[in-house]
């Protein structure tokens, strides 16, 4: 063989050569593009959120979204948690052999079954269900009313405890929102979700709600676990797992995965509805939300609270009335005077 002709095969081994590096580099270039894309795909899951780009991302997914209900069906219920930055799915929260005691919930849209706690430290919620097959009958009348008023009311259950109102919501063909920070609780409405088939209408946050970013312990009341405060606390426990302890988060943090546009909203946090309110702003002003029901009581002799309550309602167009259908007005000026709970309607 000829030196030229060593030299041509040289010549042609590293053009292949230079051709296959090129290869590699597009296809890996347009690997990286796509998973880019995949990316943003899962951005709502996987991003670090704060206040703005919640609202943002909020408003890019819901130019895609209609009033109708989800046709993904889900096989275990939707639980959610705050991992320190962000949002994370716990798979198979409620899995165990837990052994939970149960009633029969009797609401304006039929009977379904219900996980309950031992009445002897839950007597008033789980007490009630047990003897009475419901808690606060009226409250589940005025929202079952308003539901079925309206095809495209869904419902934001804040305080949501075992989660009989959510799953009145299920039990009607409504998506529904539970917000709790108690295990004993979500573990309850997660074992009540999948035993009544609610997985795909029925999404629970396991967090707890405030207007800045904590840790937070729980101050329970003997015998009434629907009493329980929250507390903050010095931490520094990380991602690890502490049932004891919990991060809050803002309203507004949710808005990204809150599947519906228009909600009847319940609200009852044990004196802390003030705090609830400042950080969802943008909540208020994303979503559709004719009604909002929330607990007085314990702001009738808290000026600050109260106010602050007032003031956030009047700035988004909310005007008190009393529980009931009958739109029933009640004067701001007169709010240590006002019921144990309240209607704010636009």
């Amino acid at each position: 063989m000829t030196p030229r002709t060593h030299l041509r095969g040289a010549l042609l081994i590293l053009l292949g050569a230079i051709l296959t590096i090129t290869f590699q580099y597009i296809s890996r270039s347009a690997m990286e593009i796509t998973d880019v894309g995949m990316s943003k795909e899962r951005q709502i899951q996987t991003t670090n959120l704060t206040k703005s780009n919640a609202v943002t991302m909020a408003i890019a997914a819901r130019k895609s979204q209609t009033s109708t209900v989800s046709t993904i069906a889900r096989t275990t219920a939707d639980i959610l948690r705050w991992n320190s930055t962000r949002w994370i799915e716990w798979n198979n929260f409620c899995s165990g052999a837990n052994k939970f005691d149960s009633a029969s919930l009797r609401t304006p849209a039929g009977s379904l079954n219900i996980f309950i706690h031992d009445i002897k430290v839950d007597r008033w919620v789980s007490g009630e269900i047990k003897k009475h097959g419901v808690w606060e009958r009226d409250i589940m009348n005025l929202i079952h009313h308003y539901l079925a008023s309206d095809k495209d009311l869904n419902l934001l259950d804040i305080g949501s405890h075992i989660g009989q109102f959510s799953l009145l919501a299920g039990k009607m063909g409504r998506m529904a929102v539970a917000v709790d920070p108690l295990q004993e609780n979500v573990l309850r409405l997660c074992k009540s979700i999948q035993l009544n088939n609610y997985n795909s209408l029925v999404k629970v946050f396991y967090v707890a709600l405030s207007d800045s970013r904590k840790k937070v312990t729980f101050i329970k009341d003997p015998g009434n676990i629907g009493g329980t405060r929250v507390h903050p606390v010095n931490s520094s426990t990380g991602t690890s797992f502490n049932p004891n302890i919990i991060d809050t988060v803002f309203l507004d943090d949710l808005l990204p995965l809150i599947p519906f546009k228009k909600a009847f909203m319940k609200m009852d946090v044990e004196s802390h509805e003030n705090s609830v309110l400042k950080g969802g702003n943008n909540f208020f002003a994303t979503l559709d939300i004719p009604y909002v029901l929330m607990e007085w009581f314990q702001h009738v002799n808290n000026p600050v609270s109260a106010m602050e309550i007032i003031n956030f309602m009047t700035l988004h167009n909310y005007k008190p009335y009393l529980v009931n259908t009958n739109s029933n007005p009640l004067r701001t000026n007169d709010y240590k005077k006002w019921p144990t709970n309240v209607l704010w309607k636009k």
